[in-house]
Order: C-alpha cells, then structure tokens, then sequence
C-alpha cells in the first residue's frame, strides 16, 4: 500500500486515545494533553479518551473498549502494552477504523505468539485496510488543523515545510531549535519503526499536499529502494526534498550508494540538522541556474578571501569578468577584480552600480553579496538601495550581513525582498553550492536510460545460458574463458597476455566494479585502479541502468576523471563512459552477477581494455529479501511490439527519453483543434519542461506507448501516442491519448489503447480513468468500445471517461 487512508491519519475528524491515563508517568497522558490543548477540539475535532479505570479524563467522557465507541474513530492512538497491540488493531479495524499511530515499542520480535508485534499488528490491520504508523513512534502533527498526536513536549508551529524524521528524539530535537527561528511546518512526523507506512507512502502523499512545499527527511535506514525512489522523484520534480542521513553504514560503499540514490532521485542530500533549513531557505528563494561560477562583492577585503577559499575547496570558480563589466565597475569607482572590494567608506551610489555591472556579467551564474557594518553608511540604507535591483534580476542573489543588532534592518529588507542571507560568507558559499548541486541532480532525475542499449538480445541469451550452465554445474566462479565470453557479449574487452605484458597508456589506474547492496540493489563503482585502488579513497557510484551522461557524471565525481583529463583525450573519456554503461547493462541483465572487478583499465587504439577481472556469481535466492532488484527500473524493452496496421508494419513501444526531439515534430503536426481536445487549451509547441515529462517517465508508475514507422526520410516518426499514470495504490490509471492529425479515423487510437489496457490489466491496476471535453466523441466512443462508461464530471464542459479493469 501506499498513500491509501493516510488522509485519515493526518486529517482525521475524531481520535481515539487508548490507554489515556492521568498518570504524569504514562504516555497515553501526555497524547491527551497534546490533543486537549491544542485548537484541533476548537476547529471541530472530536477526541476521546478510552481506559477503563477512569470515567472522564481532562473533562472529556471516557470509553471502556473500542466497541464503547459512539462511533468508529477516523485514528486511533495506541499507547497500550505490546501484548494488546494486536486485538486492538483487529478491533479498531472491524469497526471501521482505516488509521492507527501505536506509539508502544516492540520489546522483542518473537514476544507475541512466537510472531513478534510487527507482524502480529500488521496480521490484525490488513483485511480492514487499516494503516500503521509505528510501532515506537513519538506521533505526528498537522499545526494548520491544531493536531497534536503526538507525545513530545513541544508544538511545531505553523507553516510550509514537511519534516519526517524516524528518530523520535531527533524530532523532538528539531522542533525545539525550530521554534527558537520561528520556522513553522506542515507536517511533522515521527515514524519510529516503519512496519506499515514507511518513507515512500510520506512522499507520495506530501508530493500532493497542497500545504506542503518543501519536505525534509531524516533517514536512519531504508527497506523497499524501488518504491522510495518512485516516490521521491515524483515530489521532487514538484517541491525540494531535502535529506539528512543519520548514522553512516559501516558496510562498504554504503554511503556512497545512499548520496548515488539521493543525487538520482533529484533530491538534495545534506550533512547537518542546521544545513536542512539553510537549504530550504536556498532552495524555495533560488532562481534557474545553469553554471557553478560566482561573482563576489563585498565592503572587506577579507571577506572576499574567506568566499574564494571557500570556492576552491569546493571545486568552484570564480566567475572571470568581461570587458564590459571591468568597464562598468570602472565607471562606478571600484575595483576591476573578482572579488570586488568597495572598502569600507563606498557611498550607496557605488554600490548600487557595481551591483548592476555585476548582475550584467555573462559569465557569472549567481552573486555573491558580503557586507560587514561600518560607521560610514549604514548597511539598512545600502539594503535598501541593492534590494529592488537583486529581487529584479535573472540570477540567483545570495547574501552575507555579517554582525548583529546592526544589520538586522537589513537582514530583514532582504527577507521581505525574497533573497537568502546567511551569518557567514561560508554558509553563503554552501547556499551557492547547495543551488549547483541541486540543479545537477535535477538534470540527472529528468535521465532515464534506455534498457539495455549496448548488447544484442543473442549477446545477451548467450551470456545468460553460460551464467545458468555454471550455477547448474555448482560453479560461482567462471573460467578464464568464460569470463572473456561473458565480457565480450556485452562489449568490454579482456586483455590478452601479450596486452597485460604491455605498459600502455594507464587512464589514471580507472577500476569499474558492481556489487550489490542490501537495499538498493545492484550498483556501480567507478574510481581509482592499480595499485593504488585499496588505499585511495577515491569512489563513486552509480545505481543502474546508466546512460552516457549518467556515466560521465559519476566519473567527474571521482578525481581519477581530473587525472584523465590531464592526459587522455575526449574519446578516451568516452570510451570509459561506455564502458561503465555496459557494465551496468551486465548488472541490470543478470541478476545472479554478486561482484565483478574490473581492475586496472587502459586504453589501446581508442578503446578501454581490463587488464584484470574478478567475477563471481551467485544464486538469486540469495537475495531473495532484498538487494538484488534494480532500484530504478529500466527501459521494458520486452514490451516492444510490431503489428500489422493499414497493409504495413508498426511498432509499439515504451516512450524513451530519446524520444523528445521526433515528440516535438509529432506535436508540430497536430492541428490546433486536437492540440485543444487533448491538453484543454491552445498550445504552438511543447516547451522543453513538459516535453521532458511526456518522454522521460517513471516506468514504474506511469507507461506511454508511441507507435512508430520509418519516415520519407528513413528515420522513425511517431504516429500516435498513448500514457497513464496510475496512482501510488495502483488503483487507478489516469489516460490521455492521441493520434496525429492525418491519421484520425483508421483504427490506429484502438490499437494504442488496446497495447495500454493489456499493460495496465497485467500490472493489477483496478481501472483506467480519463477527463474530457464534452464535444472530444471520438475517445468517449473509443472507452466505450473497450466497454467503459461516460460519466458527468464536476466541471461543465468535461466527462470523466471510466473503464475497469478487474
């Protein structure tokens, strides 16, 4: 399950709390309070109490049992021992009750009928569809309706941003440094154990929590790697999501896996409780960003210095400046140097032009404003003068008011201006690199690669029967034949004695490895080789499969690619690229691959040649409970299809991201009047963000399928398209479809949406659903054709299109 009932949970109408008590002692105390003291009773919440030693608690009556009940609770608060935990979920359930936050710890997992709590509750909850928070959780809250069910001392106050947090005591931790900033939540949650809700159900539900624009995780551990990554690049391509890793993993590369998997999923990772505020200031205030080169201008020279040395350790520049902006700040009196220093006694008219230059420079990607007080101009009139001219411009304003009470005015005008400041010009250099950072694993979420580009399907069977033949004979380690064999069907290239014997042209001792990690799966590392590989901390990795600019990426994240780029040319850093897309199709196509180690590479004429390779195999059983799934899933390339349409072929196919450029000719090819019927409104041409979404789709909760012949030109041309997204319960599918212009009308929209309803029957989807226009009767005759309904919708103009599908 996913976000099913959880509405219930943060927004229920009535609360039972079970095990109340006026025990200062007892937790079900404390909840009650919570609850009682708080505006959710004021803004029409109903609570009640239930222990059967007491007849009323804090003035409210008090119920014996569930069955007692006026009525079946919206959520129960479970504060009860680990023994009674089960009966009362079944309890609660059969009377109708769909959400349960069981704050009571499991003592022991063998401690209830030899089952243990967590499996005996989740046993008890799921014939009711009832959802579990917990066990061990600390309870949550949602300020805007004035509930706090939760046990902690302290009330989050109101606001914008989602925080979920597994540790109780972190929680609580936050909350208490948040309220000393004023910074206000959404939602707050304390998961404990996730039995039942785990991270990937919070996401998808506060990825479309019109109360919610930013979420902050803390994460101590993850089970189900697929469904938290579908999750999480779903909200963030809508709102920042923002994650703090508690406690490193010993297992090696853990935490290398854990920032690949964060990076991909277009979330940002950071390494502080502090540095998840700073970067929701940075982020919800940040303007589109393309490059990492900053211009710097401040009023002390050492400030300056301290923002430089901050961008160097970083990996950052310095934007250089133009002929024009050293003309500018030229004409303005300051100085013709990056930073710029003003001193300390520059008037406001100064600063007001060198702004401007700097804001003009082609070359600089953001600004950096650094200002310490002096007596000669006061920073509030400085503030005031800059402010209008940041809010107005194209690129990101970042900014340093270093002091107290005497820049507190100025502070401010920048808040209410909507332009991020910070204490110090480190943490400003941070919120600068924070953007960059963003923006990069934004551009890697928008990267779904193609499944299996590199290998033939016989390169492909052939390695997958030599892989079966070992395991058959009781071999996890392959020949040295068979390893070359192994290789050599999916284009990596063994070294040859007599190539060993070579010296070669090293690419910087590069070494590719796969290993697989116990929650995200099979991974790929990339970094430093030879001799040097067990002793340099020099690693990246990347989660399968990769295409070529997913590839490059994880190779500039290691420093062997800047050793690379001193002496090898672009083709020798293409053909590494290669190789490790290749070595992720080996990982994404044999599941019963455990290692392999390819160690060191080099190159000879144009191509990359392991010099060594370690590989082993194991049964898939091994890694029946997890860790051998990819946690991304790959192109389906099986559901490609040919078919017999209008005395010719065509294919079916999943929508590729390499698709964009032949979708927007598809598009350009639409008359207006489809153009309206499909997307409701009038539209010339795709622009690049929704092209992107329409072909670079989650294939694990969304299918598009395009049909395609070979063009006048010889190249393929998309004829019709047809998508759903189904929702994260897999109950529903929302469809749209359409065909191009000039071929309306000869069948082509029945067989794409034979090919969608096939996908969506076999994936266990309850029905297909779709809005349209009222006058669109051509795909209100298409639904009914495959035996759907035409329903009225809310909205005048519109039909809500419906066709089940169990």
């Amino acid at each position: 399950m996913s976000i099913r009932n959880l509405d219930r949970l943060f927004q229920p109408r009535s609360v039972a709390v079970i095990g109340a008590s006026d025990n200062p002692q007892r937790i079900g105390t404390r909840v009650l309070a919570n609850l009682a003291e708080t505006s959710y009773i004021s803004q029409g919440g109903i609570v009640w109490p239930l222990n059967p030693k007491h007849q009323s608690l804090r003035g409210m009556p008090c119920y014996a049992r569930v069955s007692a009940l006026p009525a079946a609770p919206d959520l129960a608060i479970l504060c009860t021992p680990p023994g009674t935990i089960p009966g009362l979920i079944a309890e609660l359930g059969a009377r109708g009750t769909k959400a349960a936050i069981v704050m009571t710890a499991d003592p022991d997992p063998g401690a209830v009928g030899g089952r243990g709590l967590r499996q005996a509750m989740l046993d008890a909850a799921k014939p009711h569809l009832l959802r579990i928070l917990g066990p061990g959780s600390v309870g949550l809250q949602s300020p805007a309706l004035g509930l706090n069910a939760s046990f902690t001392h302290l009330a989050a106050g109101s606001g914008k941003l989602a925080f979920v947090s597994q540790s109780g005591a972190l929680a609580t931790a936050v909350l208490d440094w948040a309220g000393m900033r004023g910074i206000g939540f959404s939602r707050v949650v304390a998961m404990g154990d996730t039995a039942d809700i785990d991270f990937g159900d919070l996401l998808d539900y506060l990825a479309a929590d019109a109360n919610t624009e930013a979420i902050l995780l803390c994460i101590e551990n993850l089970s189900g790697a697929r469904k938290f990554m579908s999750a999480g690049r779903l909200a963030a391509r809508g709102k920042p999501v923002i994650v703090l890793k508690v406690g490193r993993d010993a297992a090696p590369g853990a935490d290398l896996v854990f920032d690949a998997a964060i990076r991909r999923a277009g979330m940002l990772r950071v390494y502080a409780t502090e540095d998840l505020f700073d970067a929701v200031e940075t982020l919800a205030r940040r303007r589109p960003q393309r490059g990492e080169r900053l211009a710097v201008l401040t009023n002390g020279g050492g400030l300056g210095l301290i923002a430089a040395d901050a961008l160097e350790c970083s990996g950052a520049q310095l934007a250089p400046l133009a002929a024009d902006t050293l003309r500018r700040l030229a004409r303005a009196g300051a100085p013709q140097a990056n930073p710029a220093d003003l001193l300390a006694d520059a008037p406001v008219e100064r600063y007001t032009a060198a702004v401007e230059a700097l804001l003009r420079e082609p070359q600089a990607d953001a600004l950096l404003f650094l200002h310490a007080p002096t007596a000669m101009v006061p920073s509030s009139l400085i503030a005031e003068a800059v402010a209008p001219l940041m809010r107005a411009a194209n690129k990101n304003v970042l900014s340093c008011w270093l002091g107290g009470s005497s820049v507190a005015a100025a502070r401010q005008v920048f808040a209410d201006a909507g332009l991020p400041t910070y204490d110090t010009p480190e943490k400003a250099v941070h919120g600068f690199l924070q953007i960059a950072q963003y923006r990069r694993n934004q551009d890697l979420l928008m990267e779904v690669p193609a499944g299996l580009p590199t290998t033939a399907a016989p390169g492909r069977a052939a390695a997958r029967a030599l892989v079966q033949a070992a395991l058959a004979a009781g071999r996890v380690d392959l020949s040295d034949g068979d390893t070359r064999a192994l290789l050599a069907a999916y284009g990596i290239a063994l070294a040859t004695p007599q190539q060993a014997a070579l010296t070669g042209q090293t690419l910087a001792a590069a070494r590719i490895q796969i290993a697989a990690d116990p929650v995200f799966g099979p991974v790929v590392f990339f970094g430093q080789g030879g001799i040097a590989a067990e002793v340099a901390a020099d690693r990246a990795a990347g989660l399968p499969p990769l295409n070529m600019t997913l590839a490059r990426d994880l190779v500039g994240r290691t420093r062997v690619s800047r050793l690379m780029a001193q002496g090898q040319t672009a083709a020798d850093a293409d053909a590494v690229s290669r190789t490790l897309v290749q070595v992720a199709d080996m990982a994404a196509d044999l599941p019963e691959l455990a290692e392999l180690d390819l160690n060191p590479l080099i190159a000879i004429g144009g191509g990359v040649v392991a010099l060594g390779a370690r590989l082993q195999l194991a049964k898939v059983q091994k890694y029946s409970k997890g860790g051998r799934q990819l946690a991304i899933r790959p192109y389906p390339q099986e559901l490609e299809q040919t078919v017999d349409w209008r005395g010719g072929k065509i294919l079916l196919r999943p929508i590729r991201p390499e698709d964009g450029a032949q979708h927007q000719v598809f598009f350009s090819a639409l008359d207006p009047d489809d153009i309206r019927l499909r997307f409701f409104s009038a539209m010339r041409e795709l622009p690049p963000a929704q092209l992107a979404r329409l072909t670079q789709i989650d294939y694990d909760r969304a299918m598009a399928f395009i049909a395609t012949r070979p063009g006048p030109d010889g190249q393929p041309e998309t004829l019709g398209v047809v998508r759903a997204v189904a929702d994260p319960d897999n109950q529903s599918a929302e469809f749209a479809i359409i065909v191009r212009s000039d071929l309306k009308g000869q069948g082509l929209g029945y067989v794409l949406f034979q090919k969608l309803v096939d996908y969506f029957r076999g994936h266990g989807t309850g029905e297909i659903i779709g809005d349209a226009l009222s006058e669109n009767l051509g795909v209100q005759k298409l639904v009914r054709h495959f035996g759907g309904v035409v329903l009225p919708h809310p909205e005048a103009g519109m039909v809500r299109l419906q066709l089940p599908l169990r």
